[in-house]
C-alpha cells in the first residue's frame, strides 16, 4: 500500500503594465504619439530640418522612459538621486530629536511623515485593549496585532492548504471594504533574552512552594533560554477614516474598530494564525527596541513583568537618525533595507520563505515586512479586464519571442478575470527585509550576501533601496507607513 500527497503550487502573480507600442507603457505610447503629431505640424510652420533636428532630440527624450532598471524608469531613478542630493545638501539627512533639538518640548519624535502621528488606546468588543496609531495628514488609523503563526510542522498538508486558503480569503474580505487601505505581515527575528520565560516563571511560582521546586523552576527559567535567536511576528492592518466625524474625533474611529476586531482576530486563527490586539505599551516598546537594539532586555522586561515600558508615544524615536544612500545610521545601530525586485517567476510552494524567514545566527536582528494592499471588488473586475485588454494588444503587435511571452500573459491574466468572477481577489504585495547591526561591528557587505544568498532560495529578486533608506526601514516596521500613499514620483515619469 503506497500513498502520495498532492503539493498546490501558487503563482500566477504579474505585475500591472499597460502595454503599449514597442514594449513600452500606454502613456509613453500616447506622449510619443503627441510628440509626432506636434513634430509634424511644427514641420509645416518652420521647415522639415528643424523638425528634424526637434525629433532628434525629442526620441532622445523618450529613451529613458522606454528603458527601464529594477523595475524604474530612467526619470524615476534621476528624479529620485536628484531629491537625495537636494536633501543631503541642506542637510536633511540628519535628524536629531532630544532635549537639545528644535523638536518641540524637546521630545524624541519620530521623524518623516511619522512625526505628528499620535497613539491612542480603545477597547474591543471582547475587552481586549488595543493601541490605535493615527497618521491626521492622510486620515489613516493603524492597529497592531501581536501574531503567533503555526509554522508547518506536524501539520497536514490539507490542513496547510486550507490554512493558505483561509487567509487569502481574510485579504479578499479586507478589500470588500473600502477603509482597509493595506496590511502588513513582519515576520522578525530577535536575540532570544529568556526575559519573557523567566518572568512567566516567577508569576506563576508560588512562594510557600518548596525550596527544591523554586530552585528548579529558577534554573530552567535562567539555565536553557538565554543564547540564540527567537522568532516574532505581528500583523499591521491600516484604516482609512471614511466620513468627517472618523477624521476629525479617534475616538469614533476607535469605536468602529473596536466593532470589527474579534472579526479579523478569528479570520487571521482560521488561517492559522491566532492574533491577539497590541496594547498602545507594547505597540511603543517595539518601536523603540527597533529604534534601539541595546534596549530589549529592559523593554521585554518591563512587559512581562507587567510594570509597563513608562514610554509615551513622542519618545519612541530615535535620538539620532543619519540616512545615507545605502544605510541608515540610528541610536548606536546601522539598518540596511532590500526591497522585492521581482516576484517568483515560476509557481511556488507555501514554504518558499522558509530560509529567508528563519532565524539565522548571522542576522540576529532581521524584520520581513509583505505589505498587502487589497482591492476592492469592482476594482479588482476592472483591473483584471483591463489587463486582459493590454495582453491582447502586446499579443497582436508583437513577433517572435515577443509573441510566445505575449501568449503567456494572456493565459495568465484569462486566468485571472476567472478567478475574480468567482469571488476571488486581487491583492498588490510587495516585500521589504530590513537587517540591524550594531554600529560598532557591522559588516554590511557580508550582510549584503547572506540576505541576497537567502533571497535566491526564496525565488525573490531584491534590491538595495538605495537613497530611499529611511522610509524603507518605518515602513518595514509596521506601524502605518505605506510608501505608495506618501510617493513624490510623479505617475507619469514610471516605466
Amino acid at each position: 500500500m503506497s500513498s502520495s500527497t498532492e503539493y498546490r503550487m501558487y503563482g500566477n502573480w504579474r505585475r500591472p503594465r499597460s502595454t503599449g507600442m514597442a514594449g513600452a507603457t500606454f502613456g509613453t505610447t500616447m506622449l510619443g504619439i503627441g510628440a509626432v503629431i506636434v513634430l509634424v505640424l511644427l514641420s509645416l510652420v518652420i521647415g522639415f530640418f528643424p523638425a528634424m533636428v526637434l525629433g532628434v532630440f525629442t526620441a532622445l527624450a523618450f529613451v529613458p522612459l522606454v528603458i527601464e532598471r529594477d523595475g524604474r524608469s530612467g526619470y524615476e531613478r534621476a528624479l529620485l538621486m536628484v531629491q537625495w542630493r537636494r536633501a543631503h545638501k541642506r542637510g536633511e539627512h540628519i535628524y536629531s530629536s532630544g532635549t537639545f533639538s528644535r523638536i518641540p518640548g524637546g521630545r524624541y519624535r519620530m521623524p518623516g511623515v511619522l512625526a505628528d502621528t499620535e497613539i491612542y488606546e480603545g477597547i474591543d468588543a471582547h475587552n481586549r485593549p488595543f493601541g490605535m496609531i493615527h497618521m491626521p495628514q492622510v486620515d489613516a488609523y493603524t492597529i497592531v496585532l501581536d501574531a503567533h503563526p503555526q509554522g508547518s510542522e506536524n501539520f497536514d498538508q490539507d490542513v496547510l492548504d486550507q490554512a493558505v486558503g483561509n487567509w487569502s480569503q481574510m485579504l479578499t474580505a479586507m478589500g470588500e471594504t473600502s477603509d482597509i487601505v493595506a496590511l502588513v505581515a513582519v515576520i522578525e527575528t530577535l536575540p532570544n533574552t529568556g526575559v519573557e520565560l523567566y518572568e512567566t516563571v516567577s508569576q506563576k511560582v508560588r512562594a510557600d512552594a518548596p525550596q527544591l521546586a523554586r530552585d528548579a523552576m529558577h534554573q530552567l527559567a535562567t539555565g536553557l533560554t538565554t543564547g540564540g535567536v527567537r522568532v516574532g511576528a505581528r500583523i499591521a492592518i491600516t484604516f482609512k477614516a471614511q466620513t468627517a466625524e472618523r477624521k476629525k474625533d479617534p475616538s469614533e474611529q476607535a469605536v468602529e474598530i473596536a466593532r470589527r476586531l474579534p472579526a479579523i482576530t478569528n479570520a487571521a486563527a482560521r488561517a492559522g494564525v491566532p492574533a491577539t490586539p497590541m496594547s498602545a505599551d507594547e505597540i511603543m516598546g517595539t518601536v523603540r527596541r527597533s529604534v534601539d537594539p541595546s534596549s530589549l532586555v529592559n523593554i521585554e522586561r518591563a512587559l512581562f513583568s507587567g510594570e509597563g515600558t513608562g514610554l509615551e508615544w513622542a519618545d519612541c524615536g530615535p535620538r539620532t537618525q543619519i540616512e545615507e544612500k545605502d544605510r541608515l545610521v540610528h541610536d548606536g545601530a546601522i539598518s540596511v533595507t532590500w526591497e522585492m525586485r521581482q516576484a517568483p517567476k515560476s509557481a511556488i510552494h507555501e514554504t518558499v520563505l522558509k530560509r529567508l524567514l528563519d532565524p539565522n545566527s548571522a542576522l540576529p536582528i532581521k524584520r520581513v515586512a509583505i505589505i498587502y494592499r487589497p482591492h476592492t471588488a469592482a476594482d479588482a473586475t476592472d483591473l483584471v479586464n483591463k489587463d486582459h485588454r493590454d495582453a491582447l494588444a502586446a499579443l497582436s503587435s508583437g513577433r517572435g519571442i515577443a509573441t510566445a511571452k505575449a501568449k503567456l500573459e494572456v493565459a495568465a491574466t484569462e486566468q485571472s478575470r476567472t478567478e475574480v468572477a468567482r469571488g476571488h481577489g486581487l491583492t498588490r504585495f510587495g516585500l521589504l527585509i530590513t537587517v540591524t547591526q550594531p554600529a560598532g561591528s557591522a559588516d554590511i557587505p557580508r550582510v549584503d550576501a547572506l540576505v541576497r544568498d537567502l533571497s535566491l532560495q526564496s525565488q525573490l529578486q531584491l534590491r538595495r533601496s538605495f537613497c530611499w533608506q529611511a522610509p524603507a526601514f518605518w515602513s518595514s516596521l509596521g506601524v502605518g507607513v505605506i510608501p505608495p500613499e506618501h510617493t513624490s514620483i510623479p505617475s507619469f515619469l514610471s516605466s
